[in-house]
């Protein structure tokens, strides 16, 4: 087995209990959103989860904000603290895993009350400014984007959910002025967000 493949297997090993562990939260029949968004994909994460793979690693950022929005912050943690000096595909069209960084930084305060901003490797800035990523991080545009599921009845969560993944995983590294200067508001939307996708 070349180097690689050991390195993901090994990825995968970790991140198998602490699955098996989220589906032990919930009984088979359960909400259609908890199944949607929590069951079925760490049934297939524990399937398959390459760290090579934008699918899975976008699948396992999208996990870790659910459980976060359902209040399973110390799993959602898990998966975060997992991801460090693993070799992630990165992807600017993409919902990245590095929204995981901001997310962790979240919880480490949330729950420890600790700083960790510093964890954010600095070989991901590039990412973070990139022009694609810059331009989504405008304020007020970054709560536009929300707003407009928000506001309608039958709003779509997958949306809503998307614009966690910019309000938390990128507001919460610091990095990004505007959002600094507007965290107050920033941080009353983040709050709204999650009690709509609870419903």
């Amino acid at each position: 087995m070349n180097k690689l493949k050991q390195q993901i297997k090994e990825f995968h090993q970790q991140l198998i209990p602490v699955l098996k562990r989220v589906l032990e939260l919930y009984p088979e029949k359960t909400i259609k959103s908890i199944y949607l968004n929590i069951i079925r994909p760490c049934r297939s994460l524990i399937q398959k989860c390459s760290f090579k793979s934008v699918n899975d690693t976008s699948s396992l950022c999208s996990l870790a904000y659910w459980l976060y929005i359902y209040d399973h912050k110390q799993l959602a943690l898990e998966i975060c603290e997992l991801t460090h000096g693993v070799d992630f595909v990165i992807e600017s069209r993409h919902r990245s895993v590095l929204d995981l960084y901001g997310l962790e930084i979240r919880l480490a305060r949330e729950l420890f009350g600790e700083r960790r901003e510093a964890n954010i490797p600095p070989r991901f800035l590039e990412h973070y400014f990139h022009k694609r990523v810059k331009k989504q991080l405008a304020y007020p545009q970054v709560l536009r984007e929300g707003s407009k599921y928000r506001d309608h009845y039958g709003y779509m969560e997958h949306e809503l959910a998307g614009a966690l993944y910019d309000l938390i995983g990128k507001g919460e590294t610091g990095i990004y002025t505007e959002l600094n200067e507007n965290w107050d508001r920033i941080q009353e939307i983040i709050d709204e967000y999650i009690a709509l996708l609870r419903q």
